[in-house]
């Protein structure tokens, strides 16, 4: 499922991360025994940022109404503070089969402080929850879904299993909420869970909210991010009235909803990709998609419309017309090859390939390359680690489109 923006590589790990997590993981040998192949339909993770008291005043109860799980991700920093959960409160929510998860001890943009600082943002809120009688979080979510790999390296380092990151890079990151990807387990490393929609009254379509969900098929799961309901912070709170139409929405249309900890019954969480950042930078390109062919004429014309998820363009395309089915599956356009041509129009492309005649049908595919916007990247780049930065503002080719045929019959 995707939710694009009409116009819309692999690394080597520095460190050997595959092999280093694993060894340095403390993960059960049961978790990946225990786990189902895929994930099943219609799977949701639910999850609350910051620790708020509404998580147990308000959240909470409804949850428990439905039988939802979630995981409240906590900043230790904040507990007591005004609007915030005290240490009894944070207990109250374990003691009632909730996961509490680890939202740092102070909630800094995690991009500029030293490794060490990493390490002790995760340790003190560990500490935190052993003086106060609450188990070790297995997850943590990154503050503000700012993510690179000496976070990851340190999360795996201090024995977690997952990390929840936000909607970036993929998906433009705005204070109101919206979109993202969904998760999928068999591409998606487990320390960067993306937030596939962070939810509030500043992103309350219900539109978006169930065409999000309807993507929890095929072995992809929806992780939805609440914060306060409501929060302390305006631009992130959620109303009762939605929230409570939301969990009623998932009961009503027989939704699983589980938290981050919970994901281990249904998949191997231990399972990671070569490079960790290989998935999130393949999907940064445009697609094209709804091909038309105009053959009214002697001469078709080609249309095409792009997909794309980030503001950015076009900036070339490639169109390949075959005899056969066959030829146009071997990218082989034996009746006109059109090369990489640097353009941004996707409309009106005349055919200019061999003569064609009036009783064939005939197949065509194409595909295009990204125009990146450097004033989005501009954007962003306080909240995006420079290797991701840099990522952003290369050109990359999609793959061909599904083929289309015409005929002037």
């Amino acid at each position: 499922m995707k939710r694009m923006l009409s116009l819309m590589v692999p690394f080597s790990l520095l460190l050997g991360c595959e092999n280093l997590h694993r060894e340095e993981s403390s993960v059960p040998k049961e978790i990946a025994e225990n786990a189902v192949t895929s994930a099943p339909k219609k799977l949701v993770v639910l999850t609350f940022d910051d620790g708020n008291v509404s998580d147990l005043t308000t959240a909470a109860p409804i949850l428990k109404g439905h039988g939802f799980g979630a995981t409240f991700y906590i900043t230790s920093g904040w507990v007591g503070k005004p609007g915030r959960l005290n240490w009894e409160q944070v207990k109250e929510l374990h003691d009632q089969g909730f996961d509490i998860g680890n939202h740092s001890a102070s909630h800094p943009n995690m991009l500029h402080i030293s490794e060490d600082d990493i390490r002790e943002q995760i340790i003190s809120f560990d500490e935190a929850c052993a003086e106060h009688g609450i188990p070790k979080a297995t997850s943590f979510a990154y503050p503000g879904g700012h993510h690179d790999r000496r976070m990851v390296k340190a999360l795996a380092t201090e024995g977690y299993l997952t990390a929840r990151r936000a909607v970036s890079p993929e998906y433009p990151l705005y204070d109101r909420g919206g979109p993202g990807p969904l998760y999928n387990p068999s591409e998606d490393d487990p320390f960067l869970i993306p937030g596939t929609y962070v939810r509030g009254n500043l992103s309350s379509s219900d539109q978006e909210f169930e065409e999000v969900l309807s993507g929890a098929r095929d072995g992809s799961i929806c992780v939805l991010i609440y914060h306060g309901v409501p929060d302390v912070h305006h631009h992130c709170s959620t109303s009762v009235e939605l929230f409570t139409k939301d969990m009623r929405y998932l009961k009503d249309n027989d939704f699983t909803v589980i938290s981050v900890q919970d994901l281990s019954k249904y998949i191997d969480v231990t399972k990671r990709p070569k490079d960790i950042y290989e998935p999130l930078l393949a999907r940064l390109g445009v697609s094209p998609k709804a091909l038309k062919c105009d053959a009214s004429s002697k001469n078709p014309v080609f249309s095409w419309e792009i997909e794309t998820t980030r503001p950015q363009g076009q900036s070339a395309y490639q169109i390949l017309v075959a005899s056969s089915e066959k030829n146009l599956n071997s990218d082989e356009g034996d009746l006109w090859d059109s090369g990489k041509v640097e353009s941004n129009q996707s409309l009106e492309i005349f055919y200019a390939g061999k003569s064609l005649t009036q009783v064939e049908r005939l197949y065509w595919k194409v595909r295009c390359w990204n125009d990146p916007d450097e004033a989005e990247i501009k954007r962003v780049s306080n909240w995006s680690a420079k290797e991701i930065l840099g990522e952003m503002g290369k050109i990359r080719v999609s793959k061909y489109s599904s083929a289309a045929s015409f005929s002037f019959e």
